[in-house]
């Protein structure tokens, strides 16, 4: 079993969140999960949601796997705090700009300021704040343009030049990978751990596994389209 979890490991094999009976195998006195289905980033990142419904095992001892893969084609995901925008010189005056608009007092007031601080927030975001990834691209350029130069001189102007772009390539990396690490909620990886690429295939993992692909009623049955789902969530909690 060692052997066969150091596989799945090498191989980035990641398993898919189900649904259904929690065992997939049977002799009649133990019941265990034996059947799984492992997916790859490559197929994370062709099919979005992918989802594996255990079935009913009939005159085998093994239930067998119905997999559902395909695109979310939702709504927007809902307004989410980023930790790193706090690292932004701005980010303070965007939301106190936000928040002293003058307003009605009491809760209702509250509530509004509230919304005006997510509404410029976002803004802020799409605007200025939010090329993370764009900064990373620029920062590595600057840096491979000031190295050349370095390479070439070697003299303290251009040395300064590098140790100011090294820093500059070193922030962008450390937002980067703060954004991955709260969208991933990996909290248990030590700095130096730190690695992009697990994190993009966690967030891509969580997001599949809290899609909704179906939902069982009341009576039993299940409901795979999306506005019987929505429409079956919303009686449940009324």
């Amino acid at each position: 079993m060692d052997e066969f979890n150091k596989a799945v490991s090498s191989c980035g094999l990641s398993e898919v969140s189900f649904d259904g009976p929690p065992f997939t195998w049977t002799n009649g006195r133990v019941w265990q999960c034996l059947d799984r289905a492992l997916t790859n980033e490559a197929w994370t990142d062709t099919f979005k949601v992918t989802k594996v419904s255990h079935l009913v095992r009939g005159r085998s001892d093994h239930a067998p796997l119905l997999i559902r893969c395909g695109a979310n084609g939702g709504k927007s995901s809902a307004f989410r705090f980023l930790n790193v925008w706090t690292k932004s010189p701005s980010f303070k005056d965007v939301v106190k700009e936000a928040w002293l608009i003058r307003l009605a007092g009491g809760m209702v007031g509250f509530h509004q300021r509230l919304l005006n601080v997510k509404r410029s927030l976002r803004f802020w975001n799409n605007r200025s704040f939010g090329h993370i990834f764009r900064a990373v691209t620029q920062a590595e350029e600057e840096l491979r343009d000031r190295q050349v130069e370095f390479d070439a001189t070697r003299d303290d102007v251009s040395r300064a030049c590098l140790g100011e772009a090294q820093a500059r390539h070193a922030r962008a990396l450390a937002i980067e990978c703060d954004y991955w690490k709260q969208k991933s909620s990996i909290k248990w990886l030590q700095q130096r751990d730190a690695n992009t690429k697990f994190f993009h295939s966690m967030v891509k993992q969580r997001w599949s596994m809290n899609f909704i692909s179906r939902i069982k009623e009341e009576g039993g049955q299940w409901i795979e389209e999306k506005a019987a789902i929505q429409e079956c969530a919303a009686r449940f909690f009324e």
